[in-house]
């Protein structure tokens, strides 16, 4: 309820008050319906208390079960849903409370049934009317909310801004208590990101430089429920520097090492590698669909050739230990084993399985077309 009211502010509290103007006009609708007119001694003396009394019930309903959480997203099924809940919670605190305090004797029931009646017609016919308007007139177009790493942060925003759109908030992975990147915010909790993704008209969510396995399922559900899209804005691929150590006394060498998840940006799932080579062995080519890789090279020199379907070719030189490079799917990829002895070592993000390779350039090609 807090982020709602965080995030949602002015916007929050104007359903709150089209609620207890939707229940204003019941409320004098279903008194004229049943007594054919007004007098101020009846409306004084009879109503205004219990007037009073629902509109407490109402604001308590909405704040105890959150029947206004997230309504600007929500879908016109999720919708009728909630509105059933709140004026059936509504009615039924009420019958409680004016037979508690035996003021039910007085007032007549059919009041109350006829308020509540009209109260959901408004409610739901209110609630899409307002909703409309205030996505026409307050949305913010190329409002983007991205999903991604510490280590790719920056980098993220900077990708997305070149495409001209701008981030409003940033959830993160492994957040080491960061609260903000320049004056856009960070999440870690998944459910305040949903609230703020919600109440700030977030047009779509991005994920960037991660496994999409990596994605939380809350937020893949959340984002679901409120009608916002995930897609990628993705590198291809990406020359990393491993971490490496080196000791003061030379006899003792140098230790490079990575951790899934923080320095790569995806969970290893699997790790094989390459040995008893010769000069001038080319191996590879294929692609990928779903798989994630990291290749270094820690004894030898080897040439990766990348190809991204648009006819223009990159090579990069793995040479050390403490070089890697990052492939995202869609890559077609050759290697070329420039000195004899030289290992390839590769970490991926999926297990094998044949049915995610591309082995046929063709097949590469329109993949590529397919899904750019």
């Amino acid at each position: 309820m807090k982020n709602q009211i965080k995030y949602g502010k002015l916007r929050y509290v104007s359903f709150i008050i089209l609620d207890l103007l939707c229940l204003l006009l019941s409320n004098l609708s279903a008194t004229f319906l049943y007594y054919g007119q007004y007098t101020f001694d009846k409306i004084f003396a009879d109503f205004i208390p219990v007037f009073i009394l629902t509109f407490a019930i109402d604001v308590f309903v909405s704040l105890t079960l959150n029947t206004l959480g997230n309504v600007l997203r929500r879908s016109k099924k999720k919708e009728l849903k909630e509105c059933v809940t709140h004026v059936s919670a509504s009615f039924v605190l009420l019958a409680w409370l004016l037979f508690a305090i035996r003021y039910g004797i007085d007032y007549n029931s059919g009041i109350i049934y006829f308020t509540y009646l009209f109260d959901l017609m408004l409610l739901i016919s209110g609630h899409l009317l307002w909703k409309y308007l205030l996505k026409s007139f307050c949305r913010k177009k190329g409002s983007v909310f991205l999903m991604t790493t510490n280590r790719f942060a920056e980098e993220g925003i900077e990708e997305i801004r070149k495409k001209g759109d701008e981030v409003s908030g940033v959830c993160l992975l492994e957040n080491d208590n960061k609260k903000q990147i320049g004056d856009i915010p960070v999440f870690s909790d998944i459910k305040e990101a949903l609230a703020f993704i919600c109440w700030q008209n977030v047009d779509r969510v991005c994920i960037y430089g991660i496994d999409h396995q990596m994605v939380p399922d809350r937020l893949r559900s959340g984002c679901n429920a409120l009608g916002v899209g995930i897609e990628s804005v993705d590198f291809d691929y990406k020359i990393l520097e491993l971490k490496t150590i080196v000791n003061s006394d030379p006899k003792y060498g140098a230790l490079s090492f990575l951790e899934g998840e923080r320095d790569i940006p995806f969970p290893i799932r699997r790790v094989y590698w390459i040995t008893e080579t010769e000069a001038d062995l080319h191996r590879g080519f294929h692609a990928h669909k779903l798989n994630c890789q990291l290749l270094f090279c820690p004894y030898g020199k080897i040439d990766i050739i990348l190809d991204d379907g648009s006819g223009e070719k990159q090579t990069v030189t793995l040479d050390g230990p403490g070089k890697g490079l990052l492939l995202m799917p869609g890559l077609w990829r050759e290697m070329v084993w420039c000195e004899s002895g030289s290992v390839l070592c590769v970490l991926a993000s999926e297990y094998y399985d044949e049915k995610e390779y591309i082995r046929n350039y063709d097949d590469f090609i329109t993949y590529r077309k397919e899904n750019q």
